[in-house]
């Protein structure tokens, strides 16, 4: 075994001593490299598997949960709703076109795999700032990779959220959500029946591209490692295109057992999954797998992470059926391997053994670690290019602007404006809204999904902040009247070998599971990625969360912005605990005493769903949007973001803390736009769910003015043009992409 296959596998050497153990004998280079991956944290989850127990994932909708390619939850007399997320951060920092555009392909592969079509696609992304050029190249490829593979295979991208933050300059983070719909009876588990079965591989060639991708994502990064671009997949959206229509058939047809995508460790990790949770064993002849390089050894051939990928297990009969299926739709297929009632996996190349391995060394067997923890201090290190100061040194006006002016706090339209988000024509909302909206053209029936992951409350409370990322989803989903049905996340950390990132991962998830069980949202998939490190710096914890919320009435949604004056505005939700601690407002602020993370009033949040759906049933609302990031200032730029000169005159009465009022972020409120004469069918209606209800003012034509009175009693104005103030809002990040070559 050469030297730079042995550092290339990085097996720790008490996981190596235990391989021996359990073997009996040293491991040849085959098994090693199977291991490697195998027992790699990406696929292992040796570090978190303890600790993610704590999700609940049962629900009466719950049709699939963990451990399937994805979740799946009824939403319809028949149909169900596949969905999950995934984190391609590690590659696409190193290769940022091909990581996010191979981030999109393995999403999508997950959705088909269970026989569901996919429909639609969301993303979170984050980034250091882009005043670094390294940044802005980043960011510019990544949007492209996103772009390129969902418009070339047909499906839409419905937008999602994005963020700067200094923290994240070594460590970007690429996480892509994608849906699907499928027929209750006709989905498809990866889990194969016991019956003889053989092994057909489907789809594009496979070359060196990804080997040991796995395990390059299961460990931190340095400066120097530029050289892991070969270990970069790379898309071919056309090809992906073919392999899941071809895929897509097989499964309506009724021939396959079971399906996996080829993704994380290739064949090894599709095949072994599969058989692992038969309790049964397999065999692959290496030599029978289509290649793109016939020089590759074995072990690259397992560990081969190419994209366009699935692997089959079919009863005999059915295997010309699929053969035909794959030369119709100009893909390889070909038998490589075959179920085995022995529980081990081998390996061979014609006649010749490389591997064999009990199955259940590589997965029961593999590692499970409780890992130590240590609390340590969680005070904010401020961004560089924020420079200290107080609240009381800035105007409400000032302070406005300064969140306008940031990326984090303008509009993100020069990112959506690359999507194709109405191919399919399902698409019932523009990106830019609270969620996506896609019609099921069923039962009148519609699904939103909502996004959230803003990392600063995190910074400060994990557990707490962890909540408010649920509850964010939850108010996202009421402000358009859609329940929650299902949740999946993204969980992406520094190192796990560090006590203090275990104690944020636990306490985060603590948080999801706590709140997910408070509001009945059952967590049916989900993604941990840990290693965003480099160099000993790591992320801020980032739990990337996507909750799925259904709307029995697709006819009753309203869009989350107006172009007409003399609306009548209203506050509805919560009116305490409006705390700034997390806020983006508390970022660029420096406060000497910063104030707590909101604990989210869970009473008023669940009484918010029912409120809405009665308000939309009945046509009284004509839009309406969460209050999330920037705070209320910034929500209501945005509901009067349907008029270029629309604005608004708000009187608001005595507020304890004007900045609390205009910016505190804390989930559990909905803004509302309505006829004034149904203002009292609202505050009726309000009453009777016991939900905080207030009306605030009017949207107006060229007027932005708040009057207020702060602590004191004295009266206050906000001044300010509504024009103006729309134009620093499209202009803060647009302005930086369009103002470069």
């Amino acid at each position: 075994m050469t030297a730079d296959i042995v550092s290339r596998f990085r097996i720790p050497a008490p996981e190596m001593d235990r391989i021996r153990a359990l073997l009996g004998r040293d491991p040849n280079l085959t098994e090693e490299a199977v291991f490697s991956a195998l027992w790699s944290e990406h696929c292992s989850y040796k570090s978190s598997r303890i600790h993610l127990r704590k999700f609940s994932s049962k629900g009466p909708r719950v049709l699939m949960g963990p451990g399937e390619n994805a979740g799946v939850v009824r939403v319809t007399s028949r149909t169900g709703i596949a969905f999950k997320m995934e984190s391609h951060n590690h590659p696409s920092y190193i290769e940022p076109f091909q990581g996010a555009a191979t981030g999109v392909g393995g999403i999508l592969r997950d959705i088909f795999a269970m026989g569901a079509r996919p429909v639609a696609l969301t993303n979170s992304l984050v980034f250091g700032s882009l005043r670094q050029p390294r940044q802005m190249t980043l960011f510019r490829r990544v949007v492209a990779g996103i772009a390129a593979y969902g418009n070339s295979i047909g499906v839409p991208t419905l937008g999602g959220e994005v963020w700067f933050d200094e923290r994240y300059a070594k460590n970007i983070l690429v996480n892509a959500f994608a849906l699907g719909l499928v027929a209750e009876d006709g989905i498809m588990s990866a889990v194969p029946p016991p019956k003889p079965l053989l092994a057909v591989y489907l789809g594009n060639k496979t070359g060196r591209d990804g080997v040991s991708g796995a395990a390059m994502a299961s460990r931190s990064f340095s400066d120097g490692d530029s050289d892991l671009r070969p270990q970069v997949q790379v898309a071919d959206p056309f090809v992906g295109k073919k392999v899941m229509e071809a895929t897509l058939t097989i499964i309506r047809e009724g021939l396959a057992g079971a399906i996996q995508d080829m993704g994380a460790a290739g064949l090894t990790s599709s095949s072994v999954e599969m058989a692992s949770k038969a309790g049964l064993g397999i065999e692959i002849d290496v030599a029978r797998v289509p290649l793109r390089d016939s020089s590759m050894e074995p072990w690259e051939i397992l560990l081969s992470e190419s994209q366009e990928r699935m692997l089959l297990l079919v009863e005999e009969s059915r295997v010309g059926r699929i053969l035909d299926i794959a030369r119709d739709s100009q893909v390889s297929a070909a038998v490589v391997g075959r179920i085995i009632s022995e529980p081990v996996f081998r390996v061979k190349k014609g006649e010749a053994v490389f591997a064999e391995v009990p199955v259940p060394f590589l997965t029961d067997k593999a590692p499970l670690y409780d890992r130590p923890t240590r609390p340590h201090d969680l005070s904010p290190s401020r961004p560089a290019h924020h420079p200290p100061s107080e609240a009381g040194r800035h105007s409400i006006a000032e302070l406005f602007h300064r969140l306008l002016d940031h990326p984090n706090g303008g509009s993100a339209d020069w990112i959506f404006r690359q999507f194709d988000f109405e191919v399919g024509t399902r698409t019932l909302l523009p990106p830019g809204s609270d969620v996506a909206v896609v019609d099921l053209r069923e039962e009148n029936h519609a699904v939103a999904i909502s996004m959230a992951g803003f990392s600063h409350p995190l910074s400060r409370d994990p557990g707490r902040g962890a909540m408010l990322l649920v509850a964010k989803c939850v108010t996202d989903l009421a402000a358009v009247g859609a329940w929650p049905v299902g949740l999946t996340d993204c969980l992406n950390f520094g190192n796990p070998e560090r006590p203090e990132t275990m104690s944020d991962f636990i306490a985060a998830v603590t948080g999801i599971a706590d709140a997910t069980k408070r509001l009945g949202i059952p967590v049916v998939s989900g993604n941990v990625s840990f290693y965003n490190e480099t160099d000993g710096l790591s992320i801020p914890p980032t739990p990337i969360l996507a909750t799925c919320g259904l709307l029995s009435d697709r006819r009753n949604l309203v869009p989350g912005k107006t172009a007409s004056p003399g609306l009548s505005l209203a506050l509805a939700g919560t009116s305490r605990d409006l705390f700034l601690g997390g806020s983006y407002l508390d970022w660029i602020l420096d406060e000497p005493e910063p104030e707590p993370v909101p604990q989210v009033d869970w009473e008023t949040l669940a009484r918010l769903q029912p409120f809405m759906s009665v308000l939309l049933a009945a046509r009284r609302i004509r839009a309406s949007r969460a209050i999330g990031r920037g705070g209320l200032l910034r929500s209501l730029l945005q509901i009067v973001s349907g008029g270029e000169t629309l604005g608004v005159a708000l009187s608001l009465p005595r507020l304890e803390s004007p900045l609390q009022a205009f910016f505190s972020e804390a989930p559990g409120r909905i803004l509302l736009a309505f006829e004034p004469d149904h203002e009292r069918f609202l505050e009726q209606t309000a009453r009777e769910f016991g939900v905080p209800f207030r009306t605030i003012g009017m949207t107006a034509p060229h007027l932005w003015n708040i009057r207020y009175q702060d602590r004191e009693g004295r009266s206050k104005e906000l001044s300010d043009s509504p024009e103006q103030l729309k134009k620093r809002y499209a202009a803060s990040l647009a302005g930086q992409m369009e103002d470069l070559p």
